[in-house]
Formats: structure tokens, sequence, C-alpha cells
């Protein structure tokens, strides 16, 4: 995946089609509600306009356009890329090779202070594509530290760093149910893919009720790749595909294991859960 400066020009030909196989994400300021408290928050959206959950990128792709909507600079990595940054000032644009990543979910972020706080992170999700595949972006916040970067300040890396929300692609409980690339919709006997990648700086670990899942890729744990879990740990960070193959009908949910994590400032149930919803 290699980057390529570009004008504003050429992404705005990109976006209205003039390049096959090539799409265009806006990186967008904006501010989002969760669970009580009002946050600031940063998106890679489809539009200029400011969405509340990160777009997810298709690795079919051959190559994508990033653009700076924000006021300062980004600098952006990948890892499809590994030990590779590249530097986006405001207006600027970058165009990058996604073509030929395989069965693979990668992560594309901002590592400034500032991106990292307010959610400039998505998915880049290539191959597994026979079955249906649903996305899973973890993240968690606190919306004192938004605000500070919002306003141009930094953050005290002495200070202690208790989130009060926890989200499943920026969303949490219940609005994760209104989420259709979140919330899995299946029948007995029909298989699905869920690539799931730890967006925040806390690790997590996801449960499973009801079923099982094989493990396909595990950026931190290769080794339980092949393995058959109903519960997964997925580090800051780390990026996961399973498979689910559901041999019973009804409504599971999914949750963090770790009890604040599914709350709402304080309040259960929130946060990170979702269902599994298996037809007979």
């Amino acid at each position: 995946m290699l980057p390529r400066l570009i004008s504003m020009a050429t992404a705005a030909l990109l976006a209205n089609g003039f390049c096959a196989q090539s799409d265009t994400l806006w990186m967008v300021p904006g501010g989002v509600g969760l669970g009580g408290d009002t946050l600031a928050a940063l998106r890679f959206c489809d539009t200029p306009q400011f969405q509340v959950s990160n777009e997810t990128i298709d690795g079919a792709l051959s190559s994508l356009v990033l653009v700076n909507g924000d006021s300062v600079a980004h600098e952006l990595a990948c890892t499809a890329l590994e030990g590779t940054t590249w530097s986006v000032a405001p207006g600027a644009s970058v165009e990058l090779d996604v073509s030929g990543l395989g069965n693979a979910t990668h992560r594309l972020w901002s590592v400034t202070e500032r991106g990292q706080t307010l959610g400039l992170s998505t998915m880049v999700r290539s191959g597994w594509d026979d079955l249906p595949h649903y996305e899973w972006n973890l993240n968690e916040w606190d919306p004192e530290e938004t605000w500070v970067l919002a306003e141009g300040g930094s953050l005290d890396p002495s200070a202690a760093y208790v989130p009060r929300q926890f989200t499943i692609n920026d969303l949490n409980f219940p609005n994760t149910l209104a989420d259709s690339s979140s919330y899995v919709q299946t029948s007995v006997g029909a298989a699905v893919y869920i690539s799931i990648v730890n967006q925040g700086r806390m690790d997590q670990v996801l449960h499973f009720h009801g079923y099982h899942v094989d493990m396909l890729q595990s950026s931190a744990h290769g080794n339980r790749v092949g393995w058959s879990k109903d519960t997964v740990p997925v580090k800051a960070g780390e990026r996961v595909v399973v498979r689910l193959d559901p041999n019973q009908s009804g409504e599971y949910p999914v949750h963090a294991h770790n009890l604040v994590a599914v709350t709402n400032a304080g309040f259960y149930p929130g946060g990170m859960i979702t269902y599994l919803n298996v037809a007979p």
C-alpha cells in the first residue's frame, strides 16, 4: 500500500468516478452524542459531510483517496504498510494503493494525538467475500479528552485514563442493534465472517453467547488461528477475523467481558454489546 500525494482537483475527479475501482473518503470533524455525553469527533466519511461512524474501506478497490477536511495535519498509518506513515496537510489529499491485500483485515488510523483521541480510525477489509461479512470497530472514549484536543490543547500523559463510553462501530448499545454492519442477522447453517479491529487504547475481550467461532486471523495471537472459541481477546490495535457457523436458532448477545465496557457512563447495559440473530 503505497501513498501518493495528489491535488484537490484530482481528488474531485476520483470522487466523481473518473478513475475505475477507486473511492474517496474525507477526514471530517464533528460531534456525537453517546450515552448522555457529547463528544468532539473525527471520522473517515464517504462525503465531505460528517457522519457518526467511520466508513469501512473495501479492500477490493485498487486505490483509495483520503482528503483531509480537518483544520490540522494528520499523520496516517496502515498495518498493510508496517513502519511507514505519511502526513496529509489540511485541504490536501493522499492516494493509497489498496490492491492485492488478499484475505486480511487491516487498520488505518491517524497516529496524531488529536486523531487518535477523536476517533479517526477504521478498517480495511479485504477478502473472505464468499459469505456475508460483518465489521466491528471497537473503541472507548473520554469525552473531556475529546474536547481538550478539539480546542487545540494537549493531554497530560500522567493523568489517569478513565473512559466513560464504549462502542462498536462508534455506536453504543442499544444503538448497535440498528447498525446493519455489526448486528449479525443470519440463519441456521448460513455462515458469516466478522472482522474485528480494536481501535482504542484498552485491551478488550469479546464473549459470544450461543456459539463458538473459528479464528481465521489474529494479528497479535497468530498461534490461535484455527482455534474454536467463545471468548476472543482483542488487544489494543489488534485485528481479528472469525467465522461463525450457527447450529441453532435464537438471539444471543456478544459483549465485552470487562464490566465497565458494557456500560454507558457507568449505567448498565450499554457500551460494547451487540447480538447474533439466527433464524431457524
